[in-house]
């Protein structure tokens, strides 16, 4: 009796994960941004080997990293701003044009075989701008498409894509790089976009609550950060993915040094690892619905941020590939669980007029905040290596976690 329960359970659960897929809009969506994000994840994999390849330098790692996220860490919020008052729809198109741009300029530079490190620092760079207002789009134009009825099930769908990608994306960048090199990565990435772009010319979501008039871009920046200074909740949460992202994230930015200077294999290692970790982050995003049903949201962050510590803590002890492999994906399971139930706890307390900044905060910890952890990680490991400098990471990031959780207990009780 109590199996069938728990079978009844688990059914309604992932009924509820896959409800959005009802909505046609979303669906279309849906399944233009998992062929674009496939794309990206082909090119970070690429570009971070070429970044490599050419320097033998972790610390370039973070300066590439750096790059993309000085634009995003100054031009978030107000990014947020155009999001509550413009449709979010144009935005998105204009952003995945911008991006499928770079990644071709990217492309031609390598063929020719005229690239330098600069220009993918340039590059960047540019990307962050573009990230500045795509980011939070991609977030804030879920509860256009599917309502908050679904809501739950959109971001859990969205996370699912994003993840999925990174199967998919990491998975072809070995096969691409080891064949036929690292341009091919990019070029696929370009073109990857023009499958996005043609859905969301087919889809008509609907615009955003606007509360006030006139546009007063500093007044509306001020109003958001504000309101989520000053929620109980919203805060120690974006408080907690600033804290995970600048940290425990930051570990995968150093996958390629790892994979060559510990593992012994480049490409092959870095790319098995990239494609575990996405793995592990789809099985987390697949189960967020029924581990927080379960055990509640609160309850799954706080276990997943002392997961997620073991995990890295271990894979930096590791020489063996095998085990790296499996502890990666208990990293992206771990890690993906904790950013994803962060992000339905906040979408779930926003109100939709300002729904657009709120992500554009919460956006801000993985593109304008994370890069500069890395550039600190990046230089760290230059001096005392990979491995200690990823403990010595995992170690602040996870202290950090476990004091805002233990500071903010209501957090810990949300259903």
């Amino acid at each position: 009796m109590t199996s069938l329960a728990h079978s009844r359970t688990g059914s309604a659960a992932r009924a509820r994960t896959l409800s959005a897929l009802q909505n046609h809009e979303f669906r279309r969506y849906f399944i233009g941004q998992l062929i674009s994000l496939s794309g990206t994840w082909m090119q970070t994999v690429a570009q971070g080997w070429l970044v490599f390849h050419l320097t033998q330098s972790e610390l370039w790692l973070g300066v590439v990293a750096c790059a993309a996220g000085l634009p995003s860490l100054i031009l978030s919020p107000f990014g947020g701003v155009l999001i509550d008052r413009l449709p979010r729809r144009n935005v998105l198109i204009f952003s995945q044009t911008a991006q499928m741009t770079l990644a071709l300029i990217l492309a031609a530079l390598t063929f020719t075989n005229q690239v330098q490190v600069w220009h993918i620092v340039v590059l960047a760079a540019l990307l962050g701008i573009v990230n500045a207002v795509d980011a939070p789009s991609r977030q804030a134009i879920i509860a256009d498409l599917v309502g908050h009825d679904k809501l739950n099930s959109g971001i859990a769908l969205n996370a699912i894509m994003f993840n999925g990608s990174r199967v998919v994306g990491p998975a072809v960048a070995g096969i691409a790089l080891t064949s036929v090199g690292p341009a091919w990565c990019f070029l696929l990435n370009g073109l990857s976009f023009l499958a996005v772009i043609a859905m969301l010319l087919t889809i008509t979501p609907k615009r955003p609550e606007q509360t006030s008039d006139g546009f007063h871009p500093l007044l509306r920046l001020k109003e958001g950060l504000r309101f989520s200074r000053r929620h109980p909740t919203i805060w120690p949460l974006l408080l907690l993915a600033a804290t995970a992202s600048i940290f425990t994230a930051n570990i995968s930015q150093l996958m390629p040094a790892f994979a060559d200077t510990v593992l012994n294999s480049p490409k092959e290692a870095y790319a098995a690892m990239s494609t575990a970790t996405g793995l592990g982050a789809v099985v987390a995003a697949a189960l967020m619905a029924s581990l927080g049903q379960r055990y509640g949201r609160g309850r799954v962050v706080t276990v997943m941020a002392g997961f997620v510590l073991v995990a890295v803590l271990l894979v930096t002890r590791t020489t063996s590939i095998p085990v790296a492999i499996g502890l990666m994906g208990m990293f992206g399971f771990g890690i993906i669980l904790e950013f994803v139930t962060v992000n339905t706890l906040i979408q779930s307390e926003v109100p939709d007029a300002f729904r657009g900044r709120v992500m554009s905060l919460y956006t801000l910890t993985w593109f304008g905040l994370a890069p500069f952890g890395a550039l600190t990680l990046g230089a760290l490991a230059q001096v005392i290596g990979t491995p200690d400098a990823m403990l010595i990471y995992a170690l602040i990031g996870g202290v950090l976690s476990v004091t805002i959780l233990l500071r903010s207990p209501h957090v810990r009780r949300l259903r």
